[in-house]
C-alpha cells in the first residue's frame, strides 16, 4: 500500500476490510509531526472510534485521503485480508471496528459522489448511527449501494432513515437485505452512556422533501418488509425512472400492492428488473402488475426477469401487448418457461424492440418454435442484439442434406420443413441493425438407442451441444447441387459477434464452414470480432494448425476471437451486475 504523500491525489479507491484497518490504524493524527509542514496533515480521531493499541500497529503512517470522489468498499475478508490480520494481528485485536473505521473514511471525504458498501453487518446501534451520521454528511452524494441491512420488521426504522439520511442530490439508492450477525433492536437516538451521545439526535431531511433527481431504486420485496415502508419511499420519487424488484419470498398480495403506487407516484418509470433468488411462482403475478400499469405508466421500455421459471404463456403475452408500443429492451434470463407465442408477441408487435434476450441453457421450455417465429413478419426493424433457442423441429431423412445424394426425392414433410426454415433464416437477414446474434437450435436427445458403455454423464449435453441450423453457415455446393443460406444474412453490416449453434463440434459446421465462407464473412461482416467457432483457450489464438481457413480469417480480420466464452453464462454475467448500473 504505497500510497506516501500521494494519498491526497486519489479520488477513487477500491479496498477490503484488511487494507481499511491497516490504513485507518497507521492514519496520521493530531499527535503525528512532520518535518515538511507543506505535506503534515492531521487528522482529529472521532471518539466513537476505537483506539488502536500501538503494539498491535505496523510502523507505516499515511496521509489522509480526503479528495476520495468514489469510494467501493466490502467488509468481507478475502485471502489478502487473512494475511495482513496474520501480519499485524488487527484481527484479534480488533475484531468488529471496520464499520467504525469505515465511517471515518467517509467523514474524511465530504466530496464523496459513489459509495458502494458491500458485506456490511451491523452488531450495535452505535454502527447504524455511525453510518448514517457518515452518509448524511456526503451533500454532493449520486449513487449510493449498501449491503445487507436486515428486512426484518424492527429494523423498518433503519431503511427509513438511510433514505432520508441521503443527500437531495442522490440519484441512485440500493438498500440490499441481509441478516445481522446478532439479535438486536437497533436505537436510532444514542442513550446517556453511548460514545456519540455528544452528537445528538441524527440529521434527518424532511420525510415530505421529494427527491426529485432519484432516477434508480432498489427494493427488497420479502414476506419479513413492511410494505408500507415502500409506500412512503415510492411517493418521495416523482421522477423515479429504473426500478429493481429483488423477490427473496414476497407474497402475491404485496407484489399486486406496489404496482399501483408505481403508478400513483412514479409515472416516469421506464425500466423495471425482477430478480429471484429461488422459485417463488410470482412470475404471472408480476407480469400481471405490470400489465396493469395502463394510463400514466406508459413509457415502459425495459423489462428485465432474472429466473424466470415458473410463468404462463398468457401473462406475458398480455404484457407485451398493454407495452408493446414502448418495449425496447427485454431479457430473460433463466427462463425456462417463456412459451413461444409469448417470443412471437415481442418480434411481431414491439416495433421498438432493439434488444430481445431469452437465456436458458437447460430443458425444452423457453425456447421459441419456428412455426410461430415465421407466422408473422418480424416489425422490430432496429432490433440490435437478439439471443434465443430456437425449436426447429426434424426431417424424416436421417441422413444430414450436406451429406445427400443429389438424386434424393425430398419427403412431402422435409420439404416443408426446409420451406420454414428459410423463411426463418430470411426473417433473420431482415434485421439489418442487429449487433449481437446468438441463436441456438434446440435438439430433442434420444439416449435410449445408446449402448450403455457409451454413456456417461453430459452425453446429453454434448448432443445438444452439436445441434446447427441446417445449411444457414454455408454457401452450399455447386457440385452436388446443394444450396446454402449464408447469403441471406449479406444485410448485417453492423454484426460484431456472431454466437451460439456455429461451433464447429457440429459435424455440419465443420464440413461445411470453409475457405468461401470465411472470404464471404470478412468480406461482408467487416465490423465482427466475435464468432464462436472453437472451443475455449486461456489465450486467445493466432493460429491453428491444421486449419488453413480459419489462419485466413484471423489474419484478415485482426484481433477477431473465434473461442467460445470459458462458461456459458460469462455471456450475460454482465447483466447480473447490479453496482452502479449503466443498463446498457
Amino acid at each position: 500500500m504505497n500510497l506516501g504523500r500521494r494519498a491526497k491525489f486519489v479520488s477513487s479507491l477500491s479496498i477490503t476490510k484488511g487494507y481499511l484497518t491497516l490504513y485507518v490504524n497507521g492514519l496520521r493524527h493530531s499527535s503525528s509531526s512532520s518535518s515538511d509542514p507543506t505535506t503534515s496533515f492531521l487528522v482529529e480521531r472521532p471518539p466513537w472510534l476505537p483506539v488502536p493499541d500501538p503494539e498491535y500497529c505496523l510502523p507505516a503512517k499515511f496521509y489522509p485521503m480526503n479528495r476520495l470522489t468514489r469510494l467501493d468498499c466490502s467488509l468481507n475478508g478475502g485471502l489478502q485480508d487473512h494475511y495482513i490480520a496474520r501480519v499485524a494481528r488487527i484481527e484479534v485485536q480488533y475484531p468488529t471496528q471496520e464499520l467504525a473505521q469505515l465511517c471515518w473514511l467517509i467523514h474524511l471525504n465530504p466530496g464523496l459522489t459513489h459509495v458502494s458498501l458491500r458485506s456490511v453487518y451491523f452488531q450495535s446501534s452505535l454502527e447504524v448511527r455511525s453510518l448514517a451520521r457518515a452518509i448524511n454528511s456526503l451533500e454532493h452524494l449520486s449513487c449510493l449501494h449498501i449491503d445487507s441491512i436486515p428486512s426484518r420488521d424492527n429494523w423498518r426504522h433503519v431503511y427509513w432513515t438511510m433514505f432520508l439520511c441521503c443527500s437531495l442530490s442522490l440519484e441512485s439508492l440500493v438498500l440490499k437485505a441481509g441478516e445481522a450477525p446478532q439479535e438486536f433492536v437497533p436505537q436510532l437516538t444514542p442513550g446517556p452512556e453511548d460514545l456519540d451521545v455528544m452528537l445528538g439526535p441524527l440529521r434527518l431531511y424532511p420525510d415530505t422533501e421529494p427527491r426529485r433527481k432519484l432516477k434508480h431504486l432498489v427494493l427488497h420485496m420479502s414476506k419479513q418488509a413492511d410494505m408500507s415502508l415502500y409506500f412512503h419511499i415510492l411517493r418521495l420519487c416523482p421522477r423515479l425512472q429504473q426500478l429493481d424488484l429483488v423477490v427473496i419470498g414476497s407474497r402475491e398480495t404485496e407484489i399486486r400492492a406496489i404496482g399501483p403506487w408505481i403508478q400513483q407516484y412514479c409515472p416516469e418509470v421506464s425500466a423495471v428488473r425482477i430478480r429471484q433468488a429461488q422459485r417463488f411462482h410470482v412470475e404471472d403475478v408480476v407480469l400481471e402488475m405490470l400489465a396493469g400499469l395502463k394510463t400514466s405508466w406508459n413509457t415502459l421500455h425495459t423489462v428485465y426477469y432474472e429466473k424466470f421459471v415458473d410463468g404462463e404463456a398468457r401473462s406475458m403475452v398480455n404484457m407485451v401487448h398493454q407495452h408493446h408500443r414502448t418495449l425496447r429492451d427485454v431479457r430473460l434470463i433463466d427462463a425456462r418457461t417463456v412459451y413461444s407465442d409469448g417470443i412471437r408477441a415481442l418480434l411481431t408487435t414491439c416495433m421498438g424492440l432493439e434488444r430481445l434476450e431469452i437465456v436458458n441453457d437447460e430443458g425444452p421450455t423457453g425456447r421459441a418454435e419456428i412455426e410461430d417465429l415465421v407466422a408473422q413478419p418480424w416489425v422490430c426493424h432496429g432490433l440490435r442484439h437478439l439471443q434465443m433457442r430456437v425449436i426447429w423441429g426434424e426431417f424424416e431423412d436421417r441422413c444430414p442434406y450436406y451429406l445427400q445424394d443429389p438424386n434424393t426425392i425430398m419427403s412431402p414433410k422435409d420439404f416443408a420443413r426446409w420451406v420454414l426454415l428459410e423463411k426463418f433464416y430470411f426473417q433473420v437477414g431482415s434485421m439489418t441493425k442487429l449487433e449481437v446474434l446468438g441463436l441456438k437450435a434446440y435438439l430433442e436427445v434420444d439416449i435410449d438407442d445408446i449402448p450403455d458403455y457409451e454413456l456417461y454423464d453430459g452425453i446429453e449435453d454434448d448432443m445438444r451441444d452439436k445441434a446447427s441450423f441446417p445449411q444457414l453457415f454455408t454457401l452450399g455446393n455447386e457440385e452436388t447441387d446443394r444450396v446454402g443460406y449464408l447469403n441471406y444474412l449479406y444485410r448485417l453490416k453492423n454484426l460484431r459477434e456472431l454466437r451460439g449453434s456455429v461451433h464447429l463440434v457440429s459435424e455440419e459446421i465443420e464440413a461445411t464452414f470453409r475457405q468461401r465462407e470465411v472470404e464471404w464473412v470478412a468480406r461482408h461482416w467487416p465490423r465482427l470480432k466475435v464468432i464462436e467457432l472453437i472451443q475455449y483457450q486461456a489465450a486467445k489464438p493466432k493460429r491453428l494448425k491444421g486449419n488453413t481457413h480459419l489462419n485466413w480469417l484471423m489474419k484478415h480480420l485482426p484481433g477477431i476471437d473465434i473461442r467460445r466464452p470459458a462458461f456459458e453464462n460469462e455471456k450475460h454475467k454482465g447483466h447480473l451486475q447490479d453496482h452502479f448500473d449503466d443498463w446498457d
